[in-house]
C-alpha cells in the first residue's frame, strides 16, 4: 500500500516542497482475521442482551401477525363449532402463543441462534382452559375440544352420525342451529387445519424474512 506525504520545508528563509512516498506492507488476511475475532468477542460478550432483545422483538411481531392474521370466526361457523365466546378465547390463546417464543443463542466457532415458535404438538395451547368449552344444556353436558379440532383434526369427522342444521332452537348453545341425524360433522373447511397447516401457521407464513431482519439489526446494533 502506498502512502503519499506532502512535506513543506523552510531552511534559513528559503522554502521548498517535497513529495515523499512510503511503502507500507499490510497483511490483509491478518487484518480481516483480527477484525473478525474482535467482532466475535463483542458478540459473545453480549449474548444475554442479544438473546433477550431478539426474543422481545420476535414476540411482538408474532403477536402482531397472529392478531391480524387469524380470522375472526363469525356467523354460521360460530354456530357450527358451538362456542359462543370463541373469538375472546382465541385472543387469549394468541397472547400465550406469542409469549411462548423460545430464543437460544449458542456460542461456538459459528454463532447458532435457535428460535422456537409454536410447539409441534401445541401442548401448551391445548392445555389452556380457553382451549375447551364445557357446556350444560337441556340435552346434557359435555366438553368441546374446539381448539384441537381447528389445529390438528383437519377435515376428519368430529361428530359421527350427526350434522349441523341452521335451525334456531332453544336447545342451541349459540341460538344459530342444532345437530341433527346425518352422515357426520367436520370443522368448516375454511377453518379446518392440521398440525402443519392451520389458522395459526397460516398467519405466520413468511415470518422468516422478518426474523432475519430482526437478527441482522440487533447484531449490527451490538457491533457498532
Amino acid at each position: 500500500m502506498g502512502l503519499e506525504i506532502v512535506l513543506s520545508v523552510f531552511a534559513h528563509g528559503r522554502g521548498f516542497n517535497m513529495v515523499l512516498e512510503f511503502k507500507i506492507k499490510i497483511d490483509e488476511k491478518k487484518v480481516a482475521s483480527d477484525l473478525n475475532k474482535e467482532i466475535q468477542n463483542i458478540v459473545y460478550k453480549n449474548i444475554p442482551k442479544i438473546q433477550n432483545a431478539i426474543n422481545d422483538k420476535i414476540e411482538k411481531i408474532v403477536f402482531q401477525r397472529l392478531i391480524t392474521g387469524v380470522p375472526t370466526i363469525q356467523g354460521q361457523d360460530v354456530f357450527e363449532i358451538g362456542v359462543p365466546d370463541i373469538n375472546n378465547r382465541l385472543a387469549s390463546i394468541i397472547r400465550v402463543a406469542s409469549q411462548s417464543i423460545e430464543v437460544k443463542v449458542n456460542r461456538g466457532k459459528i454463532l447458532k441462534i435457535d428460535i422456537g415458535i409454536l410447539r409441534q404438538d401445541y401442548s401448551d395451547l391445548l392445555s389452556l382452559p380457553e382451549s375447551v368449552f364445557t357446556y350444560t344444556s337441556a340435552r346434557g353436558s359435555g366438553i368441546l375440544e374446539w381448539l384441537r379440532w381447528l389445529l390438528i383434526e383437519g377435515n376428519g369427522v368430529i361428530v359421527g352420525g350427526f350434522e349441523f342444521s341452521p335451525i334456531p332452537s332453544a336447545f342451541s348453545r349459540t341460538s344459530g342451529g342444532v345437530m341433527t341425524a346425518g352422515s357426520g360433522w367436520s370443522v368448516p373447511s375454511n377453518l379446518a387445519g392440521s398440525s402443519q397447516n392451520n389458522i395459526l401457521t397460516r398467519a405466520l407464513q413468511n415470518i422468516e424474512k422478518d426474523i432475519e431482519t430482526i437478527i441482522k439489526q440487533e447484531l449490527q446494533r451490538i457491533i457498532k
